[in-house]
């Protein structure tokens, strides 16, 4: 499991700018991406290197936390405005997967995927999980929308100043190419305005 902290504090600029001139907006939509580059196996045989080695799990979970981090700031937010948080879109894509009319890169190299956010002293809570089968093949699919549990998350973003991201990655096979995840993420979250307003 890889654990990548994030800043448990919503950034003014994107949310209360969203919320400035429309006092009935209470739920905001924050989309994200970023992207991991993942080593090949190579087309020779006997690369001593197994998935777990050859797959980034580090560079995974920061790409994420990166991803999602864009909406997060320690800027004073009253958390008390914020009366939920939830993860509601991961999505997984390899860039250019095709040479010529063949796809040589996919996400087969992926068994299993899980992504949950804690805090000091609270437990984790399952914001998406991967379902079974959903990688399988070689090179595997293109493209994959990770199942978001809707798991309120608005808990751990208030017990806590800093929230954690843990990414629990079970990888199969390693690319035999050299492979580049784009992962696009969305929050959802819920603002009473006037509390937002307030301060």
């Amino acid at each position: 499991m890889v654990r990548k902290t994030l800043f448990a504090g919503l950034a003014v600029s994107s949310v209360l700018g969203l919320l400035a001139g429309c006092s009935d907006l209470t739920t905001v939509v924050v989309p994200a991406e970023s992207e991991i580059e993942v080593p090949g196996a190579g087309i020779l045989a006997g690369n001593p290197l197994v998935a777990s080695d050859v797959f980034p799990a580090g560079a995974l979970s920061e790409a994420l936390a990166q991803s999602i981090a864009q909406t997060f700031d320690t800027a004073g937010y009253n958390k008390d405005a914020v009366d939920s948080l939830t993860l509601t879109r991961l999505t997984m894509t390899v860039i250019d997967p095709n040479e010529g009319d063949r796809q040589l890169r996919g996400l087969g190299f992926v068994e299993a995927l899980t992504i949950a956010v804690s805090a000091d002293g609270v437990d984790a809570v399952i914001a998406a999980q991967s379902d079974a089968g959903a990688f399988d093949g070689a090179p595997g699919p293109v493209s994959y929308d990770m199942p978001v549990t809707n798991n309120e998350l608005v808990g751990v973003f208030k017990a806590a100043d800093q929230m954690n991201m843990d990414a629990d990655l079970e990888p199969s096979e390693p690319p035999q190419f050299t492979t580049t995840v784009k992962f696009e993420t969305e929050l959802t979250i819920k603002v009473n305005v006037v509390g937002a307003l307030g301060g």
